[in-house]
């Protein structure tokens, strides 16, 4: 019985020490109706002028003149149906929207809100911009890539925001992280809460790759894209908290983001973006050699590679997922350590860039022949680290997504696409903060259409080196 005790007691000061990360700094702090709505009207405040500022670029600057809304265009928004916008171009859909999405989050959670109810602001602020922001008509499939698809990217910068302040970044620097959260220091003279430093890791890389790029169609004797080069690259993986060890119920104390960006100019773009952050997540196993957390994960994961453009990329892959998330970690020594991270779930919205070949004209008077797709469906993701101290470390990841095309979203395709990306990689250390590395990276994307609509075929191959600086 004694034993039975103490073997109780060690375990809770265990879980106790554990699991000190979770301070309270990023709980709803709000007290009473009327701080509530005081800053809520902040909040709406500075996302109208996300607005605005669109608004104003669009008509004076970029000089459409569908950039100002008109009074029959606001009244048409209110009192005719919304529809599916499937001629815009994709990195103006999947990546502008939902990066005006992440503009409405941030003054949502810089005035005291949470992450669930900060979804409100980009909610409020993207059907704000459909109704009045523009001329055009309002759009559903824009409605839901700023506000649901602008919760996850929105509280990843918000708290890189953080970390940055806390670090003593001067504010032009963190303003360029999150500009609304820098616009709120300006304007009310917040003060971003001192959040000690969270970053489990964090690594910068520059890299020189060389690509290989087809895309065909059945149907067609010539490649519709087809591309073979140099460029260069930039990216950062960073993991915030420590993944092996978490237990908390507040959404994105911890969360794991790779960014990155190569161009060829005007012949070749890649930019991906792969993020899973917990809602909530447990850690069943806690030993001096094993540990484990496994709990329900956001994933927000947008890759565009080929053709440079908004509109042409070649493989596009925007996805939106709720997944079941175990992350463990072996210790074989001090010096050596295998991690394994699994991510299963359902894509609850997704979308796709289709190569139709039949030209329609847009509201915006633009010719198209590429069409997004939006569907729903499943992903697989698994990435695997071995780190020897001395002969260096070796990763590699397999992502996997089909999905499935929602009716009445497009005007031609029916069927599935599904894509696989693969990379393998090794690095090695030169010093405490820098090392060298070289990998390979394979994608693939496959459309299966109905209707008499071409399939579709594209692959890209990367061979990279880099270098990496690791904070």
């Amino acid at each position: 019985m004694q034993k039975r005790m103490l073997c109780s007691l060690i375990i809770l000061l265990q879980a106790q020490y554990i699991f000190t990360q979770n301070e309270t700094w990023d709980l709803h702090q709000l007290e009473g109706a009327g701080e509530t709505v005081k800053h809520g009207l902040i909040a709406v405040a500075l996302g109208q002028a996300v607005n605005w500022t669109f608004s104003s670029f669009n008509y004076f600057i970029y000089g459409a003149g569908w950039g100002l809304p008109t009074r029959a265009s606001v009244h048409r928004n209110f009192t005719t149906p919304w529809k599916w916008e499937d001629t815009d171009d994709f990195i103006v859909n999947q990546l502008g929207h939902t990066y005006m999405g992440l503009l409405h989050y941030g003054p949502g959670r810089a005035n005291g809100f949470g992450f669930y109810q900060s979804l409100f602001f980009t909610a409020f602020g993207s059907a704000t911009w459909e109704l009045w922001g523009e001329r055009n008509q309002a759009s559903i499939n824009d409605f839901i890539s700023s506000s649901i698809g602008g919760m996850a990217p929105g509280e990843i910068f918000y708290r890189l925001y953080m970390e940055a302040h806390a670090a003593g970044l001067p504010a032009p620097l963190t303003f360029l992280i999150n500009p609304m959260l820098g616009l709120q220091r300006l304007l009310t003279c917040w003060e971003p809460p001192d959040t000690g430093r969270n970053f489990h890791e964090f690594r910068v890389h520059l890299g020189l790759g060389y690509a290989e790029t087809n895309f065909t169609v059945s149907g067609k004797e010539e490649n519709v894209f087809f591309f073979r080069g140099l460029f260069p690259e930039i990216g950062l993986q960073a993991v915030y908290g420590n993944p092996f060890e978490q237990e908390t119920w507040v959404p994105y104390r911890h969360f794991e983001l790779e960014l990155s960006y190569g161009w060829n100019p005007g012949r070749y773009h890649d930019l991906r973006f792969i993020s899973d952050g917990y809602l909530f997540s447990f850690s069943p196993i806690y030993t001096d050699t094993t540990t484990m957390s496994n709990g329900l994960s956001m994933n927000f994961d947008l890759v565009s590679m080929g053709q440079p453009g908004m509109e042409d990329s070649t493989i596009d892959h925007y996805s939106n997922a709720l997944n079941w998330t175990i992350k463990y970690q072996y210790l074989f020594s001090p010096d050596t350590v295998f991690q394994m991270k699994l991510h299963n779930g359902f894509t609850f919205f997704g979308a796709s860039k289709y190569y139709a070949d039949i030209a329609i004209v847009n509201d915006r008077g633009s010719i198209k022949t590429g069409y997004n797709n939006f569907g729903a469906g499943l992903n697989s993701k698994s990435f695997f680290i071995l780190d020897q101290k001395k002969w260096g470390c070796f990763e590699a990841s397999l992502l996997y997504y089909v999905m499935w095309t929602l009716p009445g979203t497009t005007h031609f395709s029916r069927g599935t696409a599904w894509w696989l990306f693969g990379d393998v990689a090794y690095s090695r250390a030169l010093s405490r903060h820098f090392s060298i590395g070289a990998s390979y990276f394979y994608a693939m994307e496959r459309g299966y259409f109905s209707d008499g609509f071409r399939d579709q075929r594209k692959s890209n191959e990367i061979v990279k080196l880099f270098v990496t600086w690791n904070m």
